[in-house]
């Protein structure tokens, strides 16, 4: 597949909307099109929002634009979940917090940039821990 196109209107009205960092550029686009996996696509455009504002305005544009979002923690899928032709969301940077636990209700509610070591860090005190997801070899054959 030829690599993404990136559209400059959709560019300028995230410039203009977004709080967090907005990367089009060719250095960003190609750190982007990889993840944990072999695969490999190019991204049109990057944002790494601050905030819920931010993602609300990068989900406008891509919808108004007809760009497919991309969502991304910490970029560690090994089949490729995080990288894809359309606007990468990349929430490790700003989004990465544990917000609430709950031992109780054995609930955490988490930003979407949080990774499984942080969220278990903060739950070892509870006696609580979040389990890696299953992989595909526990599936039936």
């Amino acid at each position: 597949m030829p690599p993404a196109t990136p559209l400059p209107e959709l560019e300028q009205e995230l410039l203009k909307t977004v709080r967090g960092e907005v990367r089009f550029d060719a250095f960003s686009r190609i750190l982007y099109s990889t993840d944990a996996s072999i695969y490999q696509l190019e991204p049109l455009g990057v944002v790494i929002p601050r905030d819920r504002d931010d993602v609300m305005a990068a989900l406008n544009a891509a919808r108004r634009y007809r760009v497919p979002i991309v969502p991304r923690g910490a970029g560690t899928g090994l089949a490729g979940q995080a990288i894809g032709r359309g606007l990468v969301l990349d929430f490790s940077k700003y989004m990465n917090r544990v917000l609430a636990v709950n031992a109780e209700e054995r609930r955490a509610r988490v930003e979407p940039g949080v990774v499984l070591d942080e969220l278990n860090q903060q739950l070892r005190p509870t006696g609580l821990f979040f389990p890696p997801p299953p992989t595909a070899a526990t599936s039936e054959a």
